[in-house]
C-alpha cells in the first residue's frame, strides 16, 4: 500500500472517523510496532509495521468484493442525506471505502457488485467489454415474439442511437423459456449499420445462459408477482442506459411493474441469499471476474 498517515488508515480501516481517530491517538489508544505516543500525522507502512486501536491490531483491508442481494428502496449510491444507501447495509468497518459497480433504480432489487477495485469496476462496466446483465422482469399485457425480437434488433427509446442488441425471453412458471431459444444472429449476418461495433448481435450461446439463470436464481415468491395480464421475461443486455429496460418496454407499449438483476457476467445471485443480505465472492468468483 505504501506510506500513509496514521490517521487516515485507521479511520478507513475501522468504523471511527478521522476526528475521532484523532482523539484516540492522543488518548493513548493508538499503538505502532508496539509504541505509543504516536502523532495523527505519523507515516506508517500498513503492510510493514504493526498498528493496534484499543489493543486489537487492524490490518489493511486490501481488494474487497462483496455480492450484494439490493433491496427496493434502497440508492445504489454511496452516501446520501435523505435516503438508506447499499452502503448502509454493509456492516464492516471498510464499508466507506467500497462503492457499488453500476446502479439498480431505487426500486430494483437483486445482485449488486461492491468492491474497491476500480480497475475492475470499469472492465465490468465498459460495454466494449461485452458483460451482460440478466435480469428478471415482471411486465403488464401480453409479451409476444415480435417483442423479442425488437430487443435483439434494437430499440429506440427517444435517444440518438436504438439501445444495442439484447436477449429478452418470455417465461414460464417454471423459469423455462415460453418459445423456443431460437437462433441469434451470427455478427457475419448483422448489419454493422449506426454505431459500428455497438451494433455487434448477441452471442449465440447467451440465450442458453440466460435460461441457466432464471432455473437457478427465480424463486416460487418471484413468479407469483406476476398477476392477470402479466407477463414473466427475462432480459439480458450489456449497456446500462437510465431505466432502459423499462424504457425498452414503455417503447413496446408495456410497462414494468417489477425488476431484479439475477447475473452480471459470470456473477449470478442464486436463491440463498436473502434481500438485503450480502457475501464476500470466492477466489474462483474472484479469478473469472478479473479473467
Amino acid at each position: 500500500m505504501g506510506k500513509m498517515r496514521l490517521d487516515r488508515f485507521l479511520s478507513e480501516e475501522s468504523e471511527f472517523t478521522r476526528s475521532e481517530i484523532k482523539k484516540m491517538i492522543k488518548s493513548g489508544q493508538v499503538k505502532v510496532n508496539g509504541f505509543g505516543g504516536v502523532k495523527p500525522e505519523q507515516k506508517i507502512d500498513p503492510d510493514m509495521d504493526e498498528i493496534s486501536l484499543s489493543g486489537s491490531n487492524v490490518k489493511p483491508t486490501g481488494m474487497v468484493y462483496l455480492l450484494l442481494n439490493k433491496p427496493a428502496g434502497v440508492l445504489s449510491a454511496t452516501e446520501d442525506r435523505r435516503a438508506r444507501t447499499v452502503l448502509d447495509l454493509i456492516d464492516r468497518p471498510y464499508a466507506g471505502k467500497l462503492f457499488p459497480v453500476g446502479r439498480l433504480d431505487k426500486d430494483t432489487e437483486g445482485l449488486l457488485l461492491l468492491t474497491n477495485d476500480g480497475m475492475l469496476a470499469h472492465k465490468l462496466l465498459s460495454p466494449g467489454k461485452h458483460v451482460y446483465k440478466v435480469y428478471f422482469a415482471v411486465v403488464e399485457g401480453e409479451v409476444t415474439k415480435e417483442d423479442e425480437d425488437a430487443f435483439r434488433d434494437g430499440i429506440d427509446i427517444g435517444e440518438k442511437k436504438r439501445t444495442m442488441p439484447a436477449v429478452m425471453r418470455r417465461l414460464s412458471v417454471d423459469g423455462d423459456f415460453l418459445s423456443g431459444i431460437g437462433t441469434e444472429k451470427t455478427e457475419q449476418q448483422a448489419d454493422d449499420g449506426e454505431g459500428g461495433m455497438d451494433r455487434r448481435p448477441v452471442p449465440e450461446d447467451l440465450p442458453e445462459k440466460v435460461r441457466g439463470f432464471c432455473m437457478g436464481c427465480l424463486t416460487l415468491g418471484d413468479y407469483s408477482r406476476a398477476g392477470e395480464g402479466q407477463s414473466l421475461t427475462a432480459v439480458a443486455l450489456r449497456e446500462g442506459k437510465f431505466h432502459q429496460i423499462k424504457r425498452m418496454f414503455e417503447a413496446r407499449g408495456k410497462r414494468v411493474t417489477y425488476l431484479k438483476r439475477i447475473a452480471m457476467g459470470p456473477l449470478a445471485l442464486g436463491r440463498e441469499l436473502r434481500t438485503g443480505d450480502f457475501r464476500n465472492l470466492t477466489e474462483e468468483e474472484i479469478a473469472v471476474i478479473r479473467g
